[in-house]
């Protein structure tokens, strides 16, 4: 708990200004989520996800032209990856290797402290989509495309409609600019180290359901090293954990009287908790939104596979946590030696 807990004597937004915050984001990820249920487009933790992003980091409802722009930054970078993966599905090791130049470039572009959100967008869509579409039936093979681009409409939209309905801006602290590393490519390399072996794992087993803990992986080490360091990687762990662990507490409770209201009123009270610790900002805030997310995507894994096969989603809860644990331990140590080296050259 003390990952997400905000500090004793933290400067509390205005009430008013709070409250719109906790109401768009409570609202807008809960609707984001029941829609996706309701209509069966999975998987379904994508677009709140997505809505949960960008609720956190702007400050008021995005401008026509920037919403439009994020839907299309999504469809290019999705089809992309798409068309890459279909052109090069007899020569794996080619694909892989584009793939890896491609996270490589992204993480040193993150370095820069230039252009985060596009290329985050940019290593969730090649870390996933080159891994699980080769395991689609053809007929089948673009559905995480066109998953992908629909979850950021829906992110975009929900977004619009909540500033709509509660349009006082976000009180939450805006985080400092990162300044850029001296060494982008020694920041690159850290960032591909720890996510290319998660990915090459699944891409040799073929393991299914790769795309909960890319994702989870992926946000993980972006926001790691967009903070520069590995000082919050055990909190960001313990964080994880608990999400997990309320994830399969509203499972659970979902059971008890499982319908779309009860899904909505128990997604709704776990948002307004998270949300209260995200408004707050900082290193916790951002630990706050990580466990949402990890809750939001553990939660509906476990509505993906039914009670009936409750071993398969107890299985990937632990994917999650040797995936996270994997991330977390090595940004510990490679990040500090690469720190070192390039405050050396300096």
């Amino acid at each position: 708990m003390a990952t997400v807990l905000p500090q004793r004597g933290a400067v509390r937004s205005p009430p008013q200004a709070r409250l719109h915050f906790v109401l768009r984001f409570s609202v807008g990820t809960t609707a984001a989520f029941v829609l996706c249920e309701w209509m069966g487009w999975q998987p379904a933790a994508l677009a709140p996800v997505l809505t949960a992003v960008l609720l956190t980091n702007l400050p008021t409802a995005p401008p026509l032209k920037v919403g439009i722009g994020l839907i299309l930054i999504m469809a290019v970078w999705a089809w992309l990856a798409f068309f890459m993966t279909i052109f090069l599905a007899h020569a794996p090791q080619v694909l892989f290797g584009l793939v890896a130049l491609i996270v490589f470039l992204a993480f040193a572009g993150l370095a820069k402290a230039k252009g985060q959100l596009p290329l985050t967008i940019l290593l969730v869509c090649f870390a996933i989509i080159p891994v699980v579409t080769p395991a689609l039936p053809t007929q089948h093979a673009d559905i995480f495309a066109k998953a992908f681009v629909r979850a950021m409409l829906l992110a975009v939209i929900f977004t619009w409609m909540t500033f709509a309905i509660w349009p006082l801006p976000s009180p939450k602290p805006r985080d400092p600019p990162a300044p850029a590393l001296g060494s982008p490519i020694a920041a690159a390399i850290c960032g591909s180290v720890i996510v290319l072996p998660v990915m090459l794992v699944y891409m040799l087993y073929s393991i299914t359901n790769a795309i909960p803990v890319l994702l989870t992986t992926v946000l993980l080490v972006a926001q790691m090293a967009v903070e520069r360091g590995a000082a919050s990687a055990r909190a960001k762990m313990l964080g994880n954990f608990l999400g997990g662990i309320i994830a399969v507490v509203a499972f659970y409770l979902l059971n008890i009287a499982p319908s779309l209201a009860t899904l909505a009123l128990i997604l709704f009270v776990i948002a307004v908790g998270f949300s209260n610790l995200i408004v707050d900002g900082g290193i916790r805030g951002g630990n706050a939104l990580l466990s949402y997310n990890m809750a939001v995507v553990i939660f509906g894994l476990a509505l993906l596979k039914g009670a009936d096969n409750a071993g398969v989603w107890i299985t990937r809860l632990l994917q999650f946590g040797i995936a996270c644990a994997f991330a977390v331990g090595m940004m510990q140590v490679l990040w500090p030696r690469m720190l070192a080296r390039s405050r050396g050259r300096a």
